[in-house]
């Protein structure tokens, strides 16, 4: 695991039954931005004496420079930490990056409920293109 020390972190919002996934994107990211780039994610990063995880994950959203948000139907079904990650990103100011996982947009505007307008608002990306998004995560980077 690298140091948040001195790294620009990139925060992965993702469901507990996308884990995998989001542990190979974790891999990517920090593989292709190289060593001065940490990808948190709640799995790996989380500390365990941490009492207060709805506090830290607040935190961890404001201290990066970009958010993954990865959605999926395990987040439309119940993803209500994910939510509040994506709206700590927004009051933050923190630039967001969603990935659809296994969805596509008419699938999320089909949802009646559930989905904040502010990811209907938001540019999606097909997961498949997570190679372009972590390239404008690049570019965000060296600004």
């Amino acid at each position: 695991m690298r140091s948040c020390e001195m790294a620009k972190q990139i925060f992965i919002s993702y469901s507990g039954r996308d884990e995998f996934e989001a542990s190979l994107l974790q891999y990517a990211l920090e593989e292709m931005l190289g060593s001065e780039v940490v990808a948190w994610t709640f799995q790996r990063d989380q500390a365990r004496s941490e009492k207060e995880i709805a506090r830290s994950l607040k935190d961890r959203v404001r201290e990066s420079s970009a958010v993954i948000f990865l959605v999926s139907s395990e987040t439309l079904d119940s993803g209500a930490s994910q939510w509040m990650e994506l709206a700590y990103a927004d009051a933050f100011d923190v630039p967001t990056f969603v990935l659809l996982h296994h969805l596509n947009f008419a699938d999320l505007r089909q949802k009646t409920t559930g989905v904040p307008p502010l990811l209907l608002s938001s540019q999606c990306n097909s997961a498949i293109d997570w190679k372009s998004v972590v390239e404008d995560i690049e570019k965000l980077l060296k600004e």
